[in-house]
């Protein structure tokens, strides 16, 4: 499994065998999370659609440089924004992803030939026992990745693509659901999509 490093020219991270940081991985942070917690009262960052920082438990780091932690808040309060000397007035700008894909693109194929052969070892070994396999589709970033390698190996017969509308979601997760949706039926006509609502 891959650990981690800064990358403090893309202000993203590079996926590294073995490294001295016993950090968990984090997780990208876009600016619709900060403006929900307040960071647009102190910080300056543009409305991109590429994350503009990253988030380990509720610490924030910029380009490898913790500069904010959040502490409490709920429905009635709202969280304390604590920032270090680092995280004072920042101007932030967004991940550069081009870059940071393209430092990361040989252990990125790694992972993605060992999810290959994982979903070909599964289907090979249920496809007699199973009427149909399953892929669980909440719109979130693993989901799409799991339905994209689902995708392009598995026949389109073979499984069905399911929704759960939690009714909790917010309004882009539809969105990228019907897009999700339309996307790939038009590729795979015959791919089923499911829709379950609780």
């Amino acid at each position: 499994m891959y650990k981690f490093e800064w990358d403090k020219e893309t202000g993203g991270v590079i996926l590294v065998s073995s490294s001295t940081s016993d950090l968990p991985s984090p997780r990208p942070v876009f600016y619709e999370e900060l403006d929900l917690l307040g960071f647009d009262k102190y910080w300056e960052y543009p409305k991109s659609e590429e994350p503009l920082l990253w988030n380990i438990g509720r610490k924030y780091y910029y380009f490898g440089e913790m500069v904010a932690e959040v502490r409490g808040g709920n429905i009635f309060e709202d969280p304390k924004i604590l920032f270090t000397d680092k995280g004072k007035d920042l101007k932030l700008k967004p991940i550069d992803l081009k870059g940071m894909i393209e430092k990361n693109i040989e252990p990125l194929k790694v992972l993605e030939n060992e999810a290959i052969d994982f979903i070909n070892d599964v289907y090979k070994k249920y496809k007699e026992k199973v009427d149909y396999f399953i892929v669980s589709y909440s719109g979130g970033k693993d989901s799409q990745v799991v339905l994209d390698l689902v995708s392009k190996n598995l026949p389109p017969d073979e499984y069905i693509v399911i929704f759960t509308d939690t009714t909790m979601e917010i309004p882009p997760t539809y969105e990228v659901y019907e897009k999700t949706k339309e996307y790939y039926q038009k590729l795979y006509p015959n791919l089923k999509f499911l829709y379950s609502k609780k």
